[in-house]
């Protein structure tokens, strides 16, 4: 009984210190993160991490109406919480002080907890992160 309860007890300890999911490694080709825009869902983001040195960045890719945007799991507000996002229906939602966002208003920028825009570009379907700009924003991290 006693092996029983600890092992409890260390599982939940375990689960209380994890802040933020595992997210799948970004894809790094010549120095930029390219993503294939027909992947993208329609107002469905996808987390991806890069890790620089000791930091793991982590950002969301997300298409809005045929358009893809991009933005860092990080707020502008409560980045220091180092917390970011969960996705709720149609809307992100910071995880510190739980104000959600839609999607689809996303560009806009409106609000003191919305996210870090991450620069990117579309050529030839493909969606393009440039590494060095991921990395601009490790302090977010």
């Amino acid at each position: 009984m006693k092996i029983t309860c600890t092992f409890l007890l260390s599982i939940l300890l375990l689960m209380s210190c994890a802040k933020k999911p595992v997210y799948p490694e970004a894809p790094v080709s010549d120095g930029a993160i390219i993503i294939n825009v027909r992947v993208l869902k329609e107002k469905s983001p996808v987390f991806y991490s890069l890790h620089h040195k000791d930091k793991r960045i982590d950002f969301f890719i997300v298409r809005v109406n045929d358009e893809v945007q991009s933005y860092f799991d990080a707020c502008v507000k409560c980045y220091p919480e180092k917390l970011g996002y969960r996705v709720d229906k149609q809307s992100v939602v910071c995880k510190k002080c739980d104000v959600g966002y839609p999607i689809e208003g996303l560009k806009a920028g409106f609000g003191s907890c919305y996210p870090v825009v991450l620069m990117g570009r579309i050529e030839g379907g493909k969606y393009i992160i440039d590494r060095k700009d991921i990395i601009a924003g490790e302090k977010f991290f």
